[in-house]
């Protein structure tokens, strides 16, 4: 199966997700590309559309290969194994994760009062990225969502490694949370390959996205958030 782009890939979460009949929920998508496929499955929804910000952690020998993936607060989740085959030292795993720190907070800054944080606890997130290859930015995204009072979790992606959603579904214990993904795919490469139109999304559109979809943020949240 190959998505014509990101946003048909969000119309076909979309009518999946529908037939769950979920209830008030909270769409949270993974920037930058997880928040495009998102922007559908939360008119459908009629939800409002927040950013969960995680982003994987790659060497700068290897910035395809990822060895974890880091959310705003700081927590990481490594893949050891991986860190090993790089021949990675503590220090470079610390600058790695300085490194994507600083992205981290700038992203949380530019796409201000869109933070998933600001609308939780909350009975339901639905999380949502544009694939898996390894998971581990969406099992980031899963720990931060369940920290922050998320009482269940929905993972919404178009396509996904066989690996990358058993290690996802793992997560996935309590009786509310769910996995949709059309295609899982035991020979998978690379996200890219399951769309016709994979091309790199800018801020710009990101933000467009948020600001079309999203809804105001409670009073409470956004006094803490200016507080911030």
């Amino acid at each position: 199966m190959q998505y014509e782009g990101r946003l048909e890939a969000g119309r076909v979460l979309a009518g999946e997700l529908w037939k769950l009949e979920l209830g008030p929920c909270i769409v949270a998508g993974i920037p930058r590309g997880g928040v495009i496929v998102a922007g559908p499955i939360a008119e459908q929804l009629d939800a409002p559309l927040a950013a969960v910000h995680t982003r994987k952690l790659s060497s700068p020998q290897a910035p395809e290969y990822a060895f974890g993936a880091m959310d705003e607060d700081g927590h990481a989740v490594l893949e050891y194994r991986s860190v090993v085959a790089l021949g990675l030292g503590e220090k470079e795993v610390e600058e790695v994760k300085a490194t994507v720190a600083r992205e981290v907070a700038r992203r949380a800054r530019l796409y201000a009062g869109t933070r998933l944080a600001d609308y939780l606890p909350a009975p339901t997130v639905v999380v949502v990225d544009d694939g898996l290859a390894t998971g581990l930015t969406m099992q980031a995204a899963i720990g931060y969502a369940q920290r922050h009072g998320a009482e269940a979790i929905v993972v919404a992606v178009p396509c996904a490694s066989e690996r990358a959603a058993y290690e996802v579904r793992s997560l996935l214990q309590r009786p509310a949370d769910r996995f949709v993904c059309p295609v899982v795919d035991p020979e998978f490469r690379a996200v890219g390959e399951y769309y016709r139109d994979f091309r790199q999304v800018t801020d710009d559109e990101v933000a467009k996205v948020l600001g079309r979809v999203v809804a105001p943020v409670p009073r409470e949240a956004a006094a803490r958030a200016k507080g911030a």
